[in-house]
């Protein structure tokens, strides 16, 4: 060891770092070497001071048992039926309403069969057969809503709102081709 020159020492709780500055043959060099070993002692003890706080942030204070992981397991599997049948009842709602809309909408196409012509009123006939049908779907399909497990309940929505889709596609379609005679 260089004359001069002492180990610079960072101590935190129990963990203890010694950095020694190296022997150098020119006295300049030596300056150079302990302002790196100061730098290194500040980066050290920066690193040190944080690591605590990484280590606490994760750990608990009471211990964690088997008990424990299975009762929050539980409550977690109970949390998440909860609250698919939540938004499956609230899906089930949004679609029997607007199936109600939509009846509304036919049984006012249907009054347009009295002022149509015998063959305008044929039209809107077969129009309103074909959307009691698409209706009909619709409505087994929301219906399908209210046995949905959790599994198959991304499944039975997504047929849902398609069968819905088409049902609304195809009464627009019908109420814009009657309206505009």
């Amino acid at each position: 060891m260089v004359k001069g020159t002492e180990p610079w020492t960072v101590t935190f709780r129990k963990s203890e770092v010694i950095l020694r500055a190296g022997q150098w043959v020119k006295g300049m060099e030596m300056i150079v070497m302990g302002n790196i070993v100061r730098g290194l002692c500040g980066i050290v003890g920066i690193g040190l001071l944080a690591m605590p706080v990484v280590v606490s942030a994760g750990a608990s204070e009471k211990p964690v048992t088997g008990e424990t992981v299975i009762r929050e397991a539980k409550e977690a599997v109970t949390a998440t039926k909860d609250y698919t049948i939540q938004q499956k009842d609230a899906f089930q709602r949004k679609v029997q309403t607007e199936l109600d809309e939509l009846q509304v909408r036919i049984t006012q196409l249907r009054g347009q069969v009295e002022h149509a012509s015998a063959s305008a009123s044929a039209e809107i006939q077969k129009s309103i057969e074909e959307l009691e049908k698409k209706k009909e779907l619709a409505s087994k399909k929301a219906q399908e809503i209210h046995s949905a497990t959790a599994s198959s309940w991304e499944q039975v929505q997504s047929k849902a709102v398609a069968a819905m889709d088409d049902l609304r596609e195809s009464l627009n379609q019908t109420l814009a081709h009657f309206s505009s005679r």
